[in-house]
């Protein structure tokens, strides 16, 4: 029994290993290309309106299919269905850098292929999500999860960086070369996890499509604890992830014109505290802080920002300036102790069979969720002002957090 028990364990390690160092590589590809394509459309067409109608046409459609995504998924093989997307990854970009290289820009081709590679991705990320339960002992899904969200950190760092400097000095058809090496060696990685397909979900009989997305959405209503927290991770997208958009420019840029140097450092505090409280979830035995408690001090920290700012102005801006950098990294930090728990939470309490749809669902109302915060945050910014608008919106966390977690005490003692 103890020898099967750490087999099982050794299993989990190299299931972790190899899936977040796939994950990791893919992220990495795809980041580059995402950095690179805004810089070539913008050298072909001049226009930073074709550049912007271009992404929101790719964007759109990725959103909108996510659920249905979700269903499709869910009775497929998780291990072939990554292999097979990053196998279409090499595809179409092959494809693509062949054209280019004898038919030279075209828009419309270039949208066709970006149009097909986003939904791809999207499909990458919905199954990376889902396999995560299915291949890491339950025991190790924090410590894990931890791990991964470093590495995904990590390549979101470099990626602009590597893919700024390659479209620099070797142009886009190269960004494009190495994008389809990182998703061979993605393949290659992905191949080497022990996986067992749940052949019992394969073989329940078929239902219609529009039911059993039906069911996805129900399936998530009728567990009153599952549905609680998703309404939490909904108003952590809503309420805080405007921060990077539109607040910390709006406080930086146009409460205390400071120039574009000094702004860049604070999302670069934020990344550090990410990376930093990552770190800390992934060590085994470290000790974590409560999910409620992080919650609360990321309202918290919103409320003190909007405070400082409003007091300091006048007194002590640089004094400012330097609480703010400390202030970005505990946000970072501390909204870490809440997405990487509260995903290893779904990925325990979500039925097997639920997953993708589940995952798929979560995906697309976060997608839906942060755009439409941006929007309230920009026009709250315009009516009042950037750090009174994000003092409101702590305040406006605290109270649905009030409301949240009474219904889930009730729920527990129910």
């Amino acid at each position: 029994m103890k020898a099967l028990k750490g087999e099982q364990f050794m299993n989990s390690k190299r299931n972790g290993c190899f899936l977040i160092a796939s994950r990791f590589i893919n992220c990495l590809g795809s980041g580059i290309y995402n950095i690179c394509i805004p810089l070539y459309l913008l050298a072909n067409t001049h226009s930073v309106l074709t550049t912007s109608i271009f992404f929101s046409i790719i964007q759109i459609p990725a959103i909108v299919l996510l659920p249905f995504l979700g269903v499709w998924l869910e009775k497929k093989n998780l291990k072939h269905g990554l292999m097979l997307s990053n196998a279409l990854s090499v595809l179409l970009f092959t494809v693509l850098n062949v054209f280019l290289m004898t038919e030279g820009f075209h828009f419309y081709f270039l949208l066709g292929i970006s149009f097909l590679e986003k939904i791809n991705h999207s499909a990458f990320h919905v199954m990376s999500s889902s396999i995560f339960a299915r291949l890491i002992e339950k025991e190790e899904l924090v410590q894990w999860n931890g791990i991964h969200s470093v590495f995904d950190n990590i390549a979101h760092l470099l990626a602009p960086a590597l893919g700024a400097i390659l479209y620099a000095q070797a142009g886009f058809a190269c960004a494009i070369w190495l994008n389809i090496v990182s998703y061979v060696l993605s393949i290659a990685l992905t191949a080497l996890l022990t996986y067992k397909h749940n052949k019992h979900i394969a073989a329940t009989k078929p239902q219609p499509y529009r039911l059993r997305l039906k069911e996805g959405f129900q399936f998530i209503l009728k567990n009153k604890q599952i549905f609680y927290l998703f309404i939490l991770i909904m108003t952590l997208n809503f309420l805080v992830s405007p921060t990077e958009e539109v607040f910390s420019p709006g406080i930086m840029k146009t409460v205390y014109h400071f120039n574009d140097s000094l702004y860049g450092w604070t999302a670069s505090a934020v990344s550090a505290g990410v990376i930093l409280a990552s770190i800390i979830l992934g060590i085994k035995n470290s000790k974590k802080l409560s999910m409620k408690t992080c919650f609360y001090v990321q309202a918290w920290l919103m409320i003190v920002t909007g405070v400082c700012s409003i007091l300091l102005i006048k007194i002590s801006p640089y004094g400012f300036y330097a609480l703010y950098l400390a202030l970005c990294f505990l946000s970072g930090y501390f909204s870490t102790f809440v997405n990487v728990p509260l995903t290893a939470q779904f990925q325990l309490m979500v039925d097997e069979e639920y997953q993708t749809r589940f995952f798929s669902i979560l995906s697309f109302s976060s997608n839906l969720m942060i755009p439409l915060g941006t929007l309230f945050a920009g026009l709250m910014s315009d009516l009042l002002r950037s750090d009174v608008a994000y003092l409101l919106n702590g305040f406006l966390m605290i109270l649905v957090l009030i409301l949240v977690f009474r219904k889930l005490i009730s729920e527990k003692v129910n």
